[in-house]
């Protein structure tokens, strides 16, 4: 019972940092300037594009 406790509480406080620093990600690039916010939005499409064309060649 307790072993299960003490898994679950961790869980919870590892999600909890996951959270929080994305929420802290989130509000440091609100306030980024134009230009920043326009080479961080080509950087995520050109990222989604390489993996749009990557090839699986194993399973």
């Amino acid at each position: 019972m307790n072993k299960e406790r003490n898994n679950i509480l961790k869980e919870s406080s590892e999600t909890y940092i996951t959270n929080l620093s994305d929420n802290e990600r989130l509000r440091r690039d609100v306030f980024r300037s134009d230009m920043d916010k326009l080479k961080l939005f080509t950087k995520m499409l050109r990222t989604n594009n390489v993996l749009n064309k990557a090839v699986i060649t194993h399973k």
